[in-house]
């Protein structure tokens, strides 16, 4: 029977995969493994996961770190008669059997991902004032990340600034991950955390604690090289899986975003140039 694998990654989007029945797939830390695990724990070739037709067969490959299941190590080809957890060194894999209506439903969620998006993204577009677009911005952000709050943020030259939020009381008032912000802005890179006790940079951080937050996504927003500001969504309940998928959808979005952003703040100095 087919089966859904989702990778839970610390730090990066989760790697999801709708296996056929009859396929056979290598799990590894090295480019060419089906399943990519980019993680030291997990070895270069660690795992193989195979159908033949009655069911799945997982087999540890000789790892250093051990493959597991449902917290059992794996010393001969372990039979999955159904649901597991699954573990490669450090990084868990929920691995799901599924009938043949629930796999095509599978493949028609993706597409379904990808249509949203773009009905999202159109909405941004056909937004005719600047605060409506910003609202709108941060509103599809949150739904995209699957999240509960959201906050676009601007840089500025003294200090970064809230242009639009939802699912928060304080509107105005950063309330989410300082750390994830900073990173964003400061070095333009991207957080990604479905639960944020497993990254010791960020569930220690006192904004964190202190608002209780689970799991987040933070993007820039970039125009070239320079960062002009990032969309962020956090939620205090532990997130769903955000994967590739949605982290392909989510970084198109905020280069759209970025790119209106720009274009916008270019009409708007020529109008007031003319008055």
């Amino acid at each position: 029977m087919p089966a859904r694998l989702i990778a839970y990654l610390p730090d990066a989007p989760a790697p999801s995969l709708l296996l056929r029945e009859g396929a056979a797939l290598t799990i590894g830390r090295a480019e060419g493994n089906g399943l990519q695990l980019s993680h030291p724990s997990v070895s270069r070739s660690h795992a193989r996961l195979c159908s033949d037709g009655l069911g799945w067969e997982l087999n540890d490959l000789g790892s250093k770190n051990g493959s597991f299941r449902d917290s059992l190590r794996v010393e001969a080809p372990a039979r999955l008669a159904g649901a597991a957890w699954l573990r490669f060194g450090d990084i868990y894999v929920e691995f799901t059997p599924l009938g043949d209506e629930d796999a095509a439903r599978e493949a028609g969620r993706a597409q379904a991902r990808r249509t949203r998006a773009t009905a999202l993204t159109h909405g941004v577009g056909q937004a005719l004032d600047l605060d409506d677009m910003l609202s709108a911005s941060v509103h599809a952000v949150t739904e995209l990340a699957q999240c509960d709050r959201g906050y676009l943020v601007l840089a500025g030259q003294e200090a970064p600034r809230v242009a639009a939020a939802c699912g928060t009381r304080s509107p105005r008032d950063f309330g989410g991950s300082t750390g994830a912000l900073q990173r964003a802005l400061e070095q333009g890179l991207g957080t990604v955390a479905h639960d944020i006790g497993h990254l010791p940079w960020l569930s220690t951080r006192e904004s964190v604690m202190a608002s209780g937050i689970s799991a987040l996504a933070c993007l820039p927003l970039c125009d070239g090289e320079r960062v002009i500001g990032a969309l962020y969504a956090d939620s205090t309940r532990p997130g769903a899986a955000i994967t590739a998928l949605d982290m392909e959808l989510l970084q198109a979005f905020c280069e759209r975003c970025a790119l209106w952003l720009v274009a916008r703040g270019a009409r708007d100095r020529t109008e007031h140039a003319s008055a």
